[in-house]
């Protein structure tokens, strides 16, 4: 009988032990809280990211197919540029939802983004973007921007796709060189 009953304290044990030491929720991504005052923050955000713009969302594609829910693209009309490509319209992604470290943009809002990404950028949960309303410190740290330009000054191609003119040229030349071997074994065969 004592047996038993010790069995059945243990197992009570147990079940309150994990009931009480277990999180109540648990979250994918989880921000540390940023060290430094905000000049610092502002100015280690600069130097770390690969683009730093101010701007309105001009258009969202939200859940598109990927990890962790999706991938929204975000298309902003860019207004003051710090660092990065100087252009007046700018897409970056992030992940669809906050559990997966994505930034949620509404449209029509104006933001200040710091991006990464040397390709095509991207912008995270944990990073110092922030509604433009609440970026008084950071502006005041970044200074005067340049304004946009609409020309040459743009990202790399992402799109994955070779331009036709280099599958053309590449071609060209595997024949040529193809030729030449075809030749030289004709000649010494």
């Amino acid at each position: 009988m004592s047996r038993m009953l010790a069995a059945l304290a243990s197992l009570v044990l147990t079940g309150f032990g994990l009931l009480v030491l277990l999180p109540d929720c648990a979250s994918a991504c989880s921000c540390a809280m940023p060290q430094g005052s905000q000049k610092e923050r502002a100015e280690r955000a600069l130097s770390s990211s690969e683009a730093v713009f101010s701007g309105e969302v001009a258009a969202i594609e939200r859940n598109q197919k990927g990890p962790f829910g999706g991938v929204d693209e975000v298309s902003f009309r860019v207004s003051e540029v710090w660092k990065g490509p100087k252009r007046e319209s700018l897409e970056l992604t992030t992940q669809s939802q906050g559990i997966a470290c994505g930034y949620h943009f509404e449209e029509e809002q104006e933001y200040l983004v710091y991006a990464y990404g040397k390709n095509n950028l991207k912008v995270v949960l944990c990073s110092e973007t922030k509604p433009l309303s609440k970026a008084g410190a950071d502006l005041a740290v970044l200074g005067n921007g340049e304004k946009p330009k609409n020309g040459d000054d743009a990202l790399n191609d992402t799109s994955g796709v070779v331009p036709a003119r280099a599958v053309v040229g590449m071609a060209g030349l595997t024949i040529a060189a193809a030729l030449l071997v075809m030749v030289r074994l004709v000649r010494t065969g």
